[in-house]
C-alpha cells in the first residue's frame, strides 16, 4: 500500500469516507437532513480542506468550527457521533493508505474532532 501523496489520493480518501458516512444513519442524518448538504459542492471543499491540512496548500477557505457550532445548535452533537466519525475516518485511511502522511492525517482528524467536540458537546 502507498502513502497519501497527492490531491488525487485525498479525493479517493474523502470520497470513500463520505460514501461510508452516507450509509451510516447516525451520521448521515446530520449531513443530509440537518445541514442538507449539496454533496457535489461539499466534497471539493473537503478536498481543499484536507489538502490544506496535509500538504499546507492554501486552497481551503472556510471555518469548520462555526459550521459545526451552528449545526450543534440545531441538532445537538454527541461524543458518540465524533467516535463514529473518527472510526470511519481512520478505518478508511487504513484501508487505502499507509505511511507518514496516512498517520499524519489520522492524527489531525483526531485533533480536529477533539477541538470541535470541546466547542460543541462540552461547551456549557
Amino acid at each position: 500500500m502507498k502513502d497519501i501523496e497527492s490531491r488525487d489520493d485525498i479525493m479517493l480518501l474523502v470520497n470513500t469516507f463520505y460514501d461510508k458516512v452516507q450509509k451510516t444513519d447516525e451520521l448521515n442524518y446530520f449531513f443530509n437532513d440537518i445541514a442538507q448538504l449539496d454533496w457535489e459542492a461539499h466534497l471539493p471543499k473537503m478536498y481543499d480542506f484536507w489538502e490544506t491540512i496535509l500538504f499546507h496548500k492554501s486552497g481551503y477557505k472556510g471555518n469548520p468550527m462555526v459550521k459545526h457550532v451552528n449545526l450543534h445548535k440545531i441538532a445537538p452533537l454527541k461524543s458518540a457521533n465524533f467516535d463514529t466519525w473518527l472510526l470511519l475516518f481512520k478505518t478508511t485511511v487504513d484501508e487505502l493508505f499507509e505511511g507518514e502522511m496516512a498517520t499524519k492525517i489520522k492524527i489531525r482528524a483526531i485533533s480536529i474532532a477533539t477541538s470541535i467536540q470541546l466547542k460543541t458537546v462540552y461547551q456549557k
